[in-house]
């Protein structure tokens, strides 16, 4: 339940909460949303969200954990349809396994991945990151949208981490 603000103008913006208008929303660029549950926002906010991805051509990244994706019902939310994947119908998806990651062939060329500019060094330095404590499983990439980090929870297959997708003018 919080908001964390960057590039703001003034102290006071968004002391409020959440944007409740286009003009306020639509002053970003980008949105993080969090381990938040779906319910967290309003009807109103909700389509505010939508149309500053698809008409505004705003970013937007979901972050996967224990209250958010299914688990925090997206799957049947408004919020679906911008998702770049189709998320599993069922619960718990978020685990406290350790999982190591790595680069897709298209997360190699990403400007989203890009740790250090060379992309062999690049590639090296990700193969150094110590493993995730914790992952989330995000579901099936839909058509178009692009796998750009997998998780490997050793076992179990390569899972998809980070995934995106464009939506209208933004991206998801």
């Amino acid at each position: 339940n919080k908001i964390y603000r960057q590039g703001i103008d003034a102290a006071k913006e968004l002391e409020d909460g959440f944007p409740a208008k286009v003009e306020e929303l639509f002053a970003y660029r980008g949105i993080i949303i969090g381990s938040v549950e779906f319910g967290y926002f309003s009807t109103a906010q909700q389509e505010l969200i939508k149309q500053f991805v698809d008409r505004r051509g705003g970013g937007l990244l979901f972050l996967g954990g224990r209250n958010t994706l299914s688990d925090g019902g997206y799957t049947r939310s408004s919020f679906a349809e911008m998702l770049p994947v189709t998320l599993p119908d069922r619960r718990p998806t978020f685990h406290r396994d350790p999982a190591t990651v790595s680069l897709t062939p298209i997360g190699m060329d990403s400007l989203i991945t890009r740790l250090v500019e060379d992309p062999k060094k690049n590639g090296e330095t990700w193969q150094k990151l110590p493993y995730l404590a914790d992952y989330q499983e995000i579901g099936i990439p839909k058509p178009g949208a692009a796998v750009l980090v997998e998780a490997d929870p050793g076992g179990r297959g390569k899972l998809p981490l980070l995934v995106t997708q464009n939506y209208g003018r933004g991206r998801v």
